[in-house]
């Protein structure tokens, strides 16, 4: 008889550290019983750059979780950054033996074999292999062709990878908690599970995930993986520049809070009026022109849709193709976001409402939350979805020796 199960999602963050206990019933609906967050430390653009640090937010997140939830946590399932994971597209065929011409399983692993025979450096680990559906001899796709006959069969692979060594530091920071590594998750792909249905990755889906250091995003079309990556530009980037532009009579928390209270991404940049403030630093008040405060969020936000809208195919945003564009991540809450976004893509885009003043806890809303909460839906999927194509997604626990 099916059980109840606990998963257990953390996100270490560059704004902040996050586990979030998910509680998943036999009639696979899921609940979200527990959370811990701090603020992040030791984090820099989605990287581990100080062990001790990092590690006792990822402590105080787990002690505050397991008081929330009133379980114990022994292994979570980890989202993981940086601007060093990238992708590759690739692609298997294997034709039946001249005997043979029904379809079996064997003959679907070798064809998922050959397409992810990618020889990637020995410093690289690969954290996904996302397939798309089978063609049999040229046909349109189908997800599971057993049974069928035919001569050849084709599959797509959509390939995530990453530094090993950066990878290992987030490994041996949850470790030293101590904790177990269930798998680790590609942020935007966890947020995914959350944001998007089935049709929406048939029509065409670009889920951006703007953080505190890193923009991540993946791209569906046709219902398969075909895109992902990282961009190093987050919402402390633009914090940066507006402490630059005041000659650091603010600190960037001071920053953060001019950024979402005056700015605009698609406000007027002519705009002489001036938001005043208090320095924290013992300055005087300090005043800038909204328009100059507008132009810095515009163009740091800009920098970042545009670099992803570069590495995507081109004849995505034809008009009426049904491709749209959906945000998560705190920094997906800056006004005028949906504006920008949809002068650079020209497609429908979906930015998140700011959570309303309900009862309800509000990271059930907010899209800071996403990935956290998405890998509890991520972890449901692996259960659901149990297979020899599962069983190659990234565990990192069996490859390198606790230390």
């Amino acid at each position: 008889m099916a059980r109840t199960k606990i998963h257990v999602g953390l996100e270490i963050g560059t704004s902040k550290t996050c586990m979030v206990v998910g509680e998943v019933r036999p009639d696979a609906t899921a609940t979200i019983i527990g959370m811990g967050e701090v603020p992040s430390a030791g984090v820099r653009k989605g990287e581990i750059v100080d062990q001790s640090m990092a590690r006792q937010c990822v402590c105080d997140a787990w002690q505050m979780a397991q008081d929330h939830a009133d379980v114990d946590i022994i292994s979570v399932f980890v989202a993981v950054t940086g601007q060093h994971i990238s992708c590759i597209n690739s692609s298997g065929t294997y034709r039946l033996p001249d005997d043979r011409e029904v379809i079996e399983q064997e003959h679907l692993d070798l064809v998922d074999e050959k397409a992810s025979e990618i020889q990637l450096g020995p410093d690289q680990y690969t954290l996904h292999r996302e397939w798309g559906e089978y063609s049999i001899d040229g046909q349109d796709p189908v997800a599971n062709p057993v049974g069928l006959c035919g001569r050849t069969i084709d599959v797509n692979c959509h390939l995530i990878h990453g530094i090993k060594t950066r990878i290992t530091n987030t490994l041996r920071c949850v470790r030293q908690v101590p904790l177990e590594v269930e798998s680790f998750v590609f942020a935007p792909l966890a947020a995914a599970q959350v944001i998007l249905t089935r049709q929406h990755k048939e029509a065409g889906a670009l889920v951006i995930d703007i953080g505190g250091g890193t923009t991540d995003y993946v791209f569906y079309q046709g219902g398969q993986l075909i895109a992902s990556g990282c961009i190093a530009i987050g919402g402390n980037t633009i914090n940066a520049d507006i402490e630059k532009l005041t000659e650091q009579r603010i600190s960037k928390r001071v920053a953060d809070i001019l950024k979402r209270t005056e700015g605009n991404a698609f406000g007027d940049v002519k705009d002489k009026s001036l938001a005043r403030f208090t320095g924290d630093l013992g300055m005087h008040d300090v005043a800038i022109e909204r328009g100059m405060l507008n132009r810095i969020i515009r163009d740091r936000l800009a920098e970042a849709l545009i670099l992803i809208k570069k590495r995507l195919p081109a004849d995505i945003w034809k008009p009426n193709s049904g491709m749209s564009v959906f945000f998560s991540g705190g920094t997906s809450l800056m006004r005028g976001l949906d504006n920008l976004a949809d002068y650079i893509f020209g497609v429908p885009v979906h930015q998140p409402a700011p959570p309303r003043d309900t009862k309800a806890p509000a990271y059930l809303e907010d899209p800071r939350y996403c990935t956290p909460i998405g890998l509890i839906r991520y972890a449901q999927r692996m259960d659901e979805d149990y297979s020899p194509r599962a069983g190659l997604l990234g565990r990192l626990t069996s490859l390198f020796r606790r230390k």
